[in-house]
Order: C-alpha cells, then structure tokens, then sequence
C-alpha cells in the first residue's frame, strides 16, 4: 500500500488499496451531509464535469453542494475503486435517496473519474443514472 505522502511527494504511484482507503474517506464526508465538510474534499480550482453542466471552482460548485445535500432525508453511499492511473481514481458509485421531490427510495448508480490533488478532488467527471427503487 502506498501512503499519501509518497504518493505526494512522487516516490510512489497510487495504488487501488491506497485509492480506495482515499475514497472511503470521501465517501465518509458525504454521508455527513454538511456541505463544507464535502466541499473540503475539492480543490479550490476544482472542474467538475456532471454531464449536463460542468462548473469551475469551489465556488461554482458551492450552491449545487448546499442545494442537493440539503434536500436528502435518506442516503446511503458506497464507492468502489475500479481502476488506479497516475492520479486518476475511476470508480464506481452507488446510492440509495430519498427528498422532498422524491418520497420513495431512489437508486443511483455513476461511473466516475475522479483526478486527485494533495489528497483533494481536483477534477470530477461523473456519468449517473437515477431510478425508482422497485418494492419487493
């Protein structure tokens, strides 16, 4: 496993064991819901590809933060790493939400990568699709 610091200082290359503690980390901050608690896992300079719009910086991002974290009352993350280059983390996610606009159990599933800085995300380029919860 490597560690951050080697990592950072380019002794070591990332690895997926590293990666994936990395991204448990993540995956703990958003499951707070407090959204500088998520925003301070971005870079200040941060991109973030989201498909239909792609913001720039931290304060560009800020209000998508503040309005979706703000909106759920159920959520359940889970990130998994599927592939490690370079500085890149690409990763699978799954979610389970519920908010006011939908009072049934959705499901979200994305496919991201995810570009690491100093231990931050400096680029987030995420392809999702959300659906239902089916009963039963």
């Amino acid at each position: 496993m490597t560690d951050w610091k080697s990592y950072q200082d380019g002794s070591a290359a990332l690895d997926a064991e590293t990666a994936q503690n990395w991204l448990n980390q993540v995956v703990a901050a958003c499951s707070t819901l407090d959204p500088d608690l998520i925003l301070d896992m971005f870079t200040d300079d941060v991109i973030a590809d989201l498909g239909a719009v792609v913001l720039t910086g931290k304060e560009q991002l800020r209000p998508m933060i503040r309005e979706r974290y703000s909106r759920y009352t159920h959520y359940d993350l889970r990130k998994t790493v599927r592939a490690v280059a370079g500085d890149l983390v690409i990763c699978d996610a799954r979610l389970r939400w519920k908010s006011p606009e939908h009072s049934t159990l959705q499901h979200t599933r994305a496919i991201e990568i995810l570009q690491v800085r100093d231990g931050r995300i400096a680029r987030w380029d995420n392809a999702s699709s959300s659906w239902p919860a089916t009963e039963g």
